[in-house]
């Protein structure tokens, strides 16, 4: 008899000490920052503005969460966002490893192996870039290499440009620059 008395009350203490939560556990599971809402894997979102498509999403996995204060924003992985002109023809693609789009901001931030390319066959290589989505326009404050359709590299550090990248700037060109002995370099024309 008192040896099981003596298991109850151990089983019993047992159950009062397992059942204890800690504070921070909880709200690090609870918390909607740190949960998605949704979860798509292998995912494609077409967004279009007046009936028109603008752009297209895809990611091998895409997550959705409600932040504070209306922050919502999407986290995708391994992603590819289509940029189409006026008559719904691809204009430029950004593809990355990672990325968050801040729906309130109307801001895509790629990381990772960020490249772009344009319908020229122009290619942008970088580590993070910025599209701002109500101004159209793409910027970086990371190195850059651009390989122009005909080989051509260029290098530097910060870029801005349209979203389709027909029109770029890099804010700190690097390396060299090959001019021909006949060629003005006050005009770039040949004598």
């Amino acid at each position: 008899m008192h040896l099981m008395r003596f298991i109850l009350t151990i089983v019993v203490a047992l159950c009062i000490v397992g059942c204890r939560n800690d504070i921070e556990q909880v709200r690090a599971i609870t918390d909607r920052n740190t949960q998605p809402v949704q979860t798509s894997y292998n995912a494609s979102y077409t967004f279009s503005e007046k009936g028109k498509l603008q752009t297209q999403l895809q990611a091998r996995l895409l997550e959705q969460f409600e932040a504070e204060g209306d922050e919502d924003y999407l986290l995708a992985t391994d992603f590819t966002m289509i940029f189409f002109d006026s008559n719904e023809q691809e204009d430029a693609r950004i593809t990355a490893q990672t990325g968050k789009y801040e729906e309130k901001k109307k801001l895509l931030t790629a990381q990772k192996n960020v490249v772009l390319t344009n319908k020229a066959g122009e290619k942008l290589e970088t580590e993070e870039l910025v599209y701002m989505q109500d101004s159209a326009r793409i910027v970086t404050d990371k190195a850059v290499t651009i390989t122009l359709s005909g080989g051509t590299v260029l290098r530097g550090k910060g870029l801005e440009s349209n979203d389709s990248f027909t029109r770029y700037r890099i804010l700190q060109p690097t390396g060299d620059i090959m001019i021909e002995e006949n060629q003005d370099s006050t005009y770039g024309e040949n004598k």
